[in-house]
Formats: C-alpha cells, sequence, structure tokens
C-alpha cells in the first residue's frame, strides 16, 4: 500500500462512521420516543399577554408520569403561584391565599384565573408533540420537527430546538387564542433549562 493510500484509510473511515451515525446527530423525533418521554423537569422564562397588559414570570416544571408540579413566581420570587396534581385531582395555591381542590386542573384555572386551557395536554405541547385527546393540525420542517400545532382552539408555534439526550425539544413555544367572547390570550415560554430522567 503506498503511503498516499495509507493515509486515506483513516478519513474514509470517519467519513463511514460519519454516514453511519451521523443520522442521529440531525434534528429529528420519533413520536414513539415522546410517548416514552414521560419523567422530565424543564425550567424557563413564561410571558403572558391578553393584548392590553402582559405579565412576566419563571416557571418550573416537574412531570413524573401523570403527577405535575408547575411552580411560577415573579421578579425577585414575588407573587408565586403553584399547581400540582395528578389524572384525578389538582390543587392551585395562589398568592397570598389558601389553596384550593377539583378534579381537574383545567377546572381550577378556569375557575379562579379565567382561563379556558387544557392544562392536561400541557405535557404533550411542552414536547412538541400533539395531545392523542382531541384533533389537531401540524406543519413539520424537513427534520420532522414540529413547527406548528392547531389543537383545542389554540395556535402553537416552536423553535429553538435543542437536543436533549435522544430527543429533540423546542427552547421557544407560543401559544395563542381568541376565545368565543373575543378574548385574546398569548403565552410564550421560553425554556432555559431541560432535566430528562427517564
Amino acid at each position: 500500500m503506498t503511503r498516499s493510500n495509507f493515509r486515506s484509510v483513516p478519513l474514509l473511515a470517519l467519513i463511514t462512521l460519519f454516514f453511519l451515525s451521523g443520522c442521529s446527530l440531525l434534528p429529528s423525533n420519533n413520536p414513539d420516543e415522546l410517548d416514552q418521554l414521560n419523567h422530565w423537569q424543564v425550567r424557563g422564562k413564561l410571558s403572558v399577554s391578553n393584548g392590553k397588559e402582559a405579565i412576566t414570570g419563571y416557571l418550573s416544571w416537574d412531570q413524573k408520569y401523570q403527577d405535575y408540579d408547575l411552580f411560577i413566581s415573579g421578579p425577585l420570587g414575588q407573587g408565586s403561584t403553584r399547581l400540582t396534581g395528578d389524572n384525578k385531582k389538582a390543587s392551585l395555591t395562589l398568592p397570598n391565599k389558601p389553596a384550593v381542590t377539583a378534579s381537574s386542573a383545567r377546572q381550577l384555572m378556569k375557575q379562579y384565573m379565567g382561563w379556558d386551557f387544557p392544562v392536561e395536554d400541557l405535557k404533550y405541547w411542552v414536547k412538541a408533540q400533539p395531545s392523542p385527546t382531541a384533533a389537531f393540525k401540524e406543519k413539520r420542517d424537513g427534520s420532522g420537527l414540529l413547527n406548528t400545532l392547531e389543537q383545542y382552539g389554540w395556535d402553537i408555534t416552536y423553535s429553538r430546538y435543542s437536543r436533549q439526550g435522544t430527543h429533540w425539544l423546542p427552547g421557544r413555544i407560543k401559544l395563542v387564542r381568541t376565545d368565543e367572547q373575543g378574548r385574546y390570550f398569548k403565552f410564550i415560554f421560553a425554556t432555559k433549562e431541560w432535566t430528562i430522567y427517564d
């Protein structure tokens, strides 16, 4: 073997390895794999707007299968709100008020905050995954990552994906809706850190 051919062997090996394993480095999500992602934590900045005024807080969300714990705090930890529960019950604690409970988080949000929000489906939406509980429309990019989702009357836009373990998860999620009374709602969640336990 000549010296030039000898030198080309490592290069050819690297190229071969790249094409054999490099596809896993490209952004792509298998829906079945997202179904198996059930134990995680995500933290980030949450902005809420009704078109006239906006508030900003920091969200820490722990999801362990059906159990969830969402903690929202304002600047410097002021005005904290906590929503906890599972698929049978939910508890909501608002600033300077005792905790209230109901059979679902959606019921609590509607009764005490005026939002008809499908809270139980958020565990899918935050992973850039349609909820299996209702019809939906979606658009994906060339890699199969979710760009937009329409479900339960909400228009959801995803961007800034990054690799978290074996999954590609969004870094920015925007949810927009105008309800039957003409009220406008917009939520923007900019994730800062994902922790995957599965």
